[in-house]
């Protein structure tokens, strides 16, 4: 599949899913032979300098990488005047920071701890092949198809190979800097072992380190010049705050290497808990409406375009926005709609003598489960506003 990829024969875009902060675009696209979806982040000619130099980089940290706790990269195409594009493996149980979101908000504790021991693998990893990744969050760890964690997003990664540029780089994730990084010092592989434990944090409870602090300049300053640590949830296990403690040691030297950490009962004795395995693989939507779901949230103007038509955005359509609520006295714009009541004379009239506000008619037009309309009938249609 990767020669395919690579070649640019034999695979097709299905949707935008995102954009790099450098501006990147990134897509999701299916491999026409196999089936296999996979990730393109893509910079065109158009696209700022700074997104094509950001893959070209990403591809020099992740071409020489092969671990299952580490996004896989299936290679990089880079013409000298074109779209420079690297192609990745997709991972279908979206990001931690997803995760979270999914679980209402934040996780127990033994996902907390068997997503921990992934990242802490995938960091002793790199770190054994002298590499920082540099900007370790929530948004930056994906869960693959096996429903174990993977290390993501090179783009702040460094290599700390002999003669390769030690000059400090201020980049990554302000709630996520070591007290180092946020001084400009030198950075090394204990800046990964910080940031891992502001992403428990951020696990544990659905928020970023410092989420508290509105002011960027005054964060830094704060993680990178006080005696300031974040704070730890109360309602962890004595385990999980021993293991933080160890991470957030604002002192680099003070703090244990990942191989070190992953002997700590709070990852080591991780039993893992019930992980989802799925298959990466496009299905054919059995339905237009299917399919509009399937590829929603894409940022494709030409896409928008294509699916302004379908089911779904006619329905999104008919929601009114907060700044053009509709003249609910108004005689225009009205269509016919089914109602469980025969005489629709009657039934508007019962409608506005019980309903005083927009909110609750709208309500009221709801059929009830247990009374599903004859569809095919000629009797009972009240009228209802549109869009």
């Amino acid at each position: 599949m990767a020669a395919a990829i690579i070649s640019g024969e034999g695979w097709k875009r299905i949707r935008g899913i995102g954009r790099g902060a450098s501006g990147a675009a990134v897509s999701l696209a299916v491999d026409d032979g196999s089936g296999e979806l996979f990730v393109v982040k893509s910079a065109g000619q158009g696209a700022p300098v700074a997104a094509q130099q950001q893959l070209r980089r990403e591809w020099s940290v992740m071409a020489g990488l092969s671990s299952q706790h580490v996004l896989k990269c299936f290679g990089f195409f880079g013409a000298t005047t074109g779209e420079h594009q690297l192609f990745l493996e997709f991972a279908p149980g979206g990001s931690l920071a997803d995760v979270v979101a999914r679980n209402g908000g934040c996780l127990d504790e033994s996902a907390v701890r068997a997503y921990a021991a992934d990242v802490l693998r995938g960091l002793d990893y790199l770190h054994g092949k002298l590499i920082v990744h540099g900007d370790v969050k929530g948004s930056n760890v994906v869960v693959g198809a096996d429903g174990h964690a993977k290390l993501a997003d090179f783009g702040c990664a460094r290599s700390l190979m002999p003669g390769d540029s030690k000059q400090p780089v201020l980049g990554g994730t302000p709630a996520f800097m070591a007290p180092e990084v946020a001084r400009g010092e030198e950075q090394g592989p204990a800046v990964d072992v910080w940031a891992l434990g502001c992403t428990v944090i951020e696990m544990a409870t659905g928020h970023a380190p410092w989420s508290d602090m509105d002011n960027v300049l005054a964060a830094l300053r704060k993680i990178g010049y006080t005696d300031a640590v974040p704070e730890v949830p109360h309602w962890l296990s004595p385990e999980a705050k021993d293991f933080l403690h160890l991470c957030l040691q604002r002192r680099s030297g003070d703090r244990p290497t990942a191989a070190q950490l992953l002997q700590h009962p709070f990852v080591s004795t991780s039993r893992g808990f019930n992980k989802q395995v799925v298959k990466p693989t496009w299905v054919s939507p059995t339905s237009a409406l299917d399919a509009e779901l399937w590829e929603s949230e894409s940022t494709d103007d030409e896409e928008d375009d294509m699916t302004n038509n379908s089911p779904t955005s006619r329905i999104r359509a008919m929601a009114c926005s907060g700044q053009t609520l509709p003249d609910w006295d108004s005689d225009y714009g009205w269509i016919e709609v089914h109602s469980n009541v025969p005489n629709k004379t009657a039934a508007a009239a019962a409608y506005v003598e019980s309903s005083q506000s927009p909110i609750k008619r709208v309500m009221a037009m709801a059929c009830p489960p247990s009374s599903v309309p004859d569809w095919d009938s000629d009797q009972g249609w009240i009228q209802v506003l549109s869009s």
